[in-house]
């Protein structure tokens, strides 16, 4: 792999690292806004939680189902934001590279000529082209790496949250719903086992009264759908930032013999 398949790599994953992170941070935002007033109904003292109207880690009461505190839904939507600026910063980079500069396109390319000699003699030679030294990005693929390896840690943590919060919101609206219906028996399990967390969120976008006890929501969406998209992009973001590990690394394993950063 040369340096400028390795860039074009590069921006593939960076550019589509921006769009999964954009689409994860509008599709948590879009149910917290939309869910934010209803559950945000907390039983809680001063000093207790009183600000929980986040779609994420609701909790089932006595009375009423409750949202997570909202900082958890506002670090749900703000976290991705530093990685995309950084994503589309480097995609634009590398896309900067590749169909502008081509940098190291023949890099490791080795070409044959025939040439002839009195009208005998045929000569083959065979040449390689490297990437030129004077290309300062050849000095930055062990920074790079070190960058990608850390946000990648930092994008894993967050769908670790997200997935988690999910998980949480759906086991305990299960209980709100026993309660609501007045399950028993065959219909309780059926509740607890066999309805899948989109069926869950189904039942809360229907039926998940506000607190001036009607459903008086003008308009509703697909929780479910919504927020497990938001998981799936969050979880493929893993996986890139991981591929990007392994293009900068291999790259910088390439250009070892190139003073870096880090020394020789």
């Amino acid at each position: 792999m040369n340096q400028f398949v390795a860039e074009r790599r590069l921006c593939a994953c960076y550019g589509v690292l921006a769009l999964l992170l954009a689409v994860a941070v509008v599709f948590v935002a879009v149910p917290y806004n939309h869910w934010r007033t209803t559950l945000n109904i907390c039983p809680g003292t001063y000093f207790e939680n009183t600000d929980c109207g986040c779609i994420f880690y609701g909790v089932n009461t006595f009375r009423d189902f409750n949202g997570g505190h909202n900082s958890l839904c506002m670090y749900a939507t703000m976290a991705p934001i530093p990685i995309l600026v950084y994503a589309i910063i480097m995609a634009l980079f590398h896309m900067y590279r590749v169909c502008i500069n081509s940098v190291g396109r023949y890099e490791d390319e080795k070409s044959t000529s025939m040439q002839e000699i009195e009208g005998q003699s045929i000569v083959v030679t065979s040449r390689a082209r490297v990437t030129q030294r004077n290309d300062s990005v050849i000095y930055c693929w062990i920074p790079t790496a070190c960058i990608a390896a850390i946000f990648g840690v930092y994008n894993l943590v967050y769908a670790v949250i997200i997935t988690d919060g999910f998980i949480k919101t759906c086991n305990q609206y299960r209980n709100y719903l026993v309660r609501e219906l007045r399950a028993a028996g065959d219909q309780t399990s059926a509740i607890h086992f066999r309805l899948s967390c989109q069926s869950i969120y189904d039942y809360m976008d229907y039926i998940q009264k506000s607190p001036t006890g009607i459903n008086d929501q003008n308009w509703y969406i697909n929780t479910g759908v919504l927020l497990q998209i938001a998981i799936i992009c969050a979880w493929v973001c893993v996986a890139l930032w991981i591929a990007v590990v392994v293009f900068t690394s291999i790259r910088a394993y390439k250009e070892r013999h190139v003073l870096t950063c880090c020394g020789k």
